[in-house]
């Protein structure tokens, strides 16, 4: 038995390793194609193609028609409101149709048109920020899933290994002990005791690791089942880039950033709008109309006079045509307009909020440079203080390791009691628990960085 567990010390812990099914790329990848995410920021998208597909078309003609239809008498009197009654009641009466069309086009607006389509743009390049920021986030948020569920596997395999290790001997030495056979210590035996407890505590906390980290993967990445995935990376960090390049970057590329100066160019351009209102539209106008009838007016009486001023004649017989009928005509008519609005306290008043909205936001502007330097600066020294915590780490492994191959070794040579190699074991468990810990902090450290300077990796050198 303790040729056994010399064998497993002398070994140590080698992770049995995962398949790998799902990589970090294609974890990523599926995240940002979630249907619900594509769909959201496809609805944001279109609303400000149709906004700008609005502004840039403002200047076309605008129409506006109107029908009617309505009953008329037959031998429709004008002055005559009785007999037009009486036709209604003898149901002689037709339809009438008028149509009154204006058309209204812009000719020049004193840069209304033109204001708002540069803030139909704004609308569209915002829409495509915030799209990007939102896949910075999930990309972050994928990382940090996609490493914890890697660390939470590379604990389970040291914690496997060391239950087979310990549990063993554990067992072997309380049987001995049980029938006084036992050539060990009590100290010897407790320690295993509490080494074998603190193994079990770890796993309790290793497996809510592992389900937390597993059902966000599986929630970001859509997936069905338990992923499996590729044993974390263990290999030395690379150089990190320096501050002022760090710096320099989230400036060129957080969306944040680049949204809040849209926002500025907007407030101005609202400003301008507010200075735009106090002067005229220009306009040219155009009205068509018609009307048109089955019936016909009533010819109307008419008498003839010798002079102007004698008495009407033979007025018995005498009709004619009305002068005008307002049952059936055509009237188009073409007009250069001018639209002005004079409410100078309303406008002005207008103006004042403009300004202020415009001061407002450059102010904020002015505080989110500072807080955006102040966070690469966290984010920065996060990312160097997790690469050298993962050099401490490699060496306080290696000299774990060498102690641990000290005892192995002087147990073949002088025949040392394999339980007082509880130190050495610990300690090797405990390097091993730590140096993951820091190639685990060290990568979020790297993702979070990428992720505050706007972009999905950090820069190769």
């Amino acid at each position: 038995m303790n040729r056994f567990v010399l064998l497993l010390l002398l070994v140590g812990f080698a992770s049995d390793g995962f398949a790998e099914t799902l990589t970090l790329e294609s974890a990523v990848e599926r995240a940002v194609s979630n249907p619900a995410l594509v769909k959201e920021f496809e609805a944001r998208s279109k609303k400000a193609r149709a906004q700008q597909y609005r502004a840039d078309y403002a200047w076309t003609p605008k129409v506006q028609t109107s029908f009617i239809l309505a009953p008329v008498p037959g031998e429709a009197e004008l002055d005559q409101f009785s007999s037009n009654i009486d036709q209604f009641l003898d149901f002689n009466f037709g339809p009438y149709l008028r149509n009154d069309t204006r058309v209204l086009m812009p000719v020049y607006t004193f840069g209304k048109l033109s204001t708002a389509q540069e803030l139909a743009e704004l609308g569209v390049d915002v829409a495509a920020l915030q799209k990007e920021e939102a896949l910075r986030d999930m990309e972050f948020q994928v990382k940090r899933a996609y490493r914890s569920y890697q660390l939470a596997q590379a604990f389970q395999a040291l914690l496997d290994e060391g239950a087979e290790l310990i549990k063993p001997k554990l067992a072997e030495m309380e049987e001995a002990r049980d029938f006084g056979e036992g050539d060990f210590s009590t100290e010897d035996l407790r320690k295993l005791q509490i080494f074998d407890a603190e193994f079990d505590a770890r796993g309790l906390d290793n497996q809510k690791l592992s389900s937390i980290s597993s059902a966000g993967l599986v929630y970001l990445t859509q997936l069905e089942g338990e992923p499996l995935v590729a044993a974390l990376p263990t290999e030395s960090p690379s150089e990190v880039l320096t501050m002022k390049e760090a710096e320099e970057l989230a400036f060129a590329h957080r969306p944040d950033l680049k949204m809040l100066a849209r926002g500025v160019a907007a407030r101005e351009l609202l400003r301008q709008k507010a200075v735009n209102d106090f002067y005229p539209n220009i306009f040219v106008a155009a009205r068509f109309g018609f009307g048109v009838s089955t019936e016909n007016l009533a010819l109307q009486e008419v008498c003839r006079r010798p002079t102007p001023s004698s008495e009407c004649v033979d007025t018995a017989d005498l009709f004619a045509k009305p002068y005008s009928n307002p049952l059936s005509f055509l009237t188009v008519d073409i007009a250069l307009g001018l639209e002005w609005t004079f409410d100078f306290v309303q406008l002005d008043g207008k103006l004042d909020e403009a300004d202020a909205d415009l001061a407002d936001i450059q102010a904020k502007q002015e505080r989110a440079i500072g807080a955006i330097r102040l966070e690469v600066q966290k984010l920065w020294t996060d990312l160097a203080t997790a690469r050298e915590k993962v050099l401490v780490q490699d060496r306080r492994l290696e000299a774990a390791r060498r102690w641990r191959d000290q005892f192995g070794l002087s147990v073949q040579t002088a025949g040392a009691d394999i339980s007082k190699g509880i130190d050495p074991l610990k300690a090797y468990f405990e390097a091993q628990v730590a140096w993951y810990q820091a190639h685990y902090e060290y990568l979020i450290a790297e993702a979070a960085l990428a992720k505050g300077l706007g972009l999905s990796e950090l820069p190769n050198e």
